[in-house]
């Protein structure tokens, strides 16, 4: 079945990718021009295969389809866990989006797995479904579920990652989708942008047993801005991008709090007991220059332990900091903003796509700073032992066109769990990932 569904969609894949335009080959601007203005004047119902499919009445509706397709093929040393598969159907979404009513913006997208390609926990069969109210450009108003506005990497469409899995801020500490109500829009002439909202709870990423929430109401905010929208910059630094966001939720009684998990899935730290405020504050940043690109995110995390030591009195916050650091090189030359659409499509002529080189660096620690004692493993105790993860990624990305992408990555682990092993070397683990990509 599955290498039935790869091959239709390689086959479609491709031939989609062949109505490009071909390099070299001259284009009439003034044709394009009037072909757009043409296509804008239509009345009633048109329909549209390219560059997805796309249905629309007039100005009054627009129903695109989305499709995401990935196929993962992966192994770790020295030992895989039990319930790792080696072969997985990682995401087989489907969905539209568009407009209606000309001031109004939709989205539904659907997971047909059955496991969250990241969490491994149950998977909704809704992932995003929200509608957002646009006529005032600085103020719009989105509601349903979506991604809670924290962590420039979660929030990345999993179509647009540098590397098969996300880092652990981005795929175990950051909030992931909620339901809840954000304003969002640009300030100040377009120099900044800002994203603002409440949301139910403090997103599925922090769930605990059972698929529970672990926090209650959740306040979030994000600032971003171009520095070259506002300063003189030189060439080099006019694509940069600097960003800070926050949330703040409660968090009630019990082992509750944010756990340190590895891209294998074990835990170095797990659950504490936890009661009272969970803050996160985070910076972003993001550059490029030609085919050279910078990413880095970094993130502090604090939850309260009220009245959660034997006698019922006040423990040391447990803190959190993670971190990780992108470099990407596109050897065939192109740029990546918003995406990436190879000059030389593959199976077109002599085009062979194009070709990344990714490296990544990230860390995550827990710990109990200020705390008092002897450290210890007991959640009880004020004084947490320490726990961290250190990772090196190392990928190579193959764009084929704007439809397919196959991605490879090497990933090297050393987690330092509370309790080691006394005498013995930390435990190094390799983790090897393929991915083919297909997005409609």
């Amino acid at each position: 079945m599955h290498s039935r569904i790869l091959l239709v969609a390689v086959l479609f894949c491709c031939g989609a990718g062949a109505e490009q335009e071909v390099p070299g080959k001259k284009s009439s601007k003034k044709g394009s021009k009037k072909a757009s203005k043409k296509k804008a004047e239509r009345k009633g119902w048109t329909f549209d295969m390219l560059p997805r499919p796309s249905l629309r009445y007039g100005r009054s509706l627009r129903v695109d389809v989305r499709t995401k397709l990935h196929f993962d093929f992966r192994a770790v040393e020295p030992d895989s866990p039990p319930d790792y598969d080696l072969f997985r159907f990682r995401r087989r979404r489907v969905g539209i989006e568009g407009n209606f009513l000309r001031d109004f913006e939709y989205e539904l997208e659907a997971e047909l797995s059955q496991l969250n390609p990241e969490t491994a926990v149950g998977n909704p069969l809704l992932q995003d479904a929200f509608v957002t109210w646009r006529r005032l450009r600085w103020l719009q108003v989105q509601g349903g579920r979506f991604k809670i506005p924290f962590g420039r990497e979660q929030l990345s469409s999993p179509t647009n990652l540098d590397f098969v899995l996300r880092s652990r801020l981005g795929a175990e500490l950051s909030p992931g989708r909620e339901i809840g109500v954000m304003l969002h829009g640009p300030l100040l002439n377009r120099r900044f942008r800002y994203e603002a909202g409440a949301f139910r709870h403090d997103g599925q990423n922090s769930y605990a047993a059972d698929n529970q929430p672990s926090a209650n109401l959740t306040w979030a905010g994000r600032l971003r801005s171009e520095p070259a929208q506002w300063a003189a910059l030189p060439p080099w630094l006019r694509k940069l991008e600097l960003g800070a966001a926050f949330t703040r939720s409660d968090v009630p009684d019990g082992r509750n709090s944010l756990r340190g998990r590895t891209t294998f899935r074990t835990n170095f730290f797990p659950r504490a007991n936890v009661k009272g405020a969970r803050v996160r504050t985070g910076v972003e940043a993001e550059w490029s220059h030609g085919p050279v690109g910078l990413i880095g995110e970094y993130a502090r995390i604090t939850e309260q332990r009220r009245e959660q030591s034997i006698r019922l009195a006040n423990l040391s916050d447990l803190a959190i900091r993670s971190w990780f650091l992108t470099g990407t090189w596109l050897l065939t030359g192109e740029e990546k903003q918003g995406g990436l659409q190879p000059r030389r499509p593959f199976l077109q002529g002599w085009g062979f796509g194009a070709v990344e080189l990714a490296i990544r660096k990230e860390f995550t620690g827990f710990s109990t700073p200020g705390a008092t004692g002897p450290p210890s493993s007991n959640p009880r105790s004020d004084h947490l032992l320490p726990a961290s993860d250190r990772a090196w990624t190392f990928g190579v990305n193959w764009y084929w066109n704007r439809y397919v992408k196959i991605q490879i990555n090497f990933l090297r682990e050393t987690p330092v769990p509370q309790i080691e092993a006394p005498g013995l070397p930390r435990q190094i683990y390799w983790n090897r990932i393929a991915r083919i990509q297909f997005v409609i």
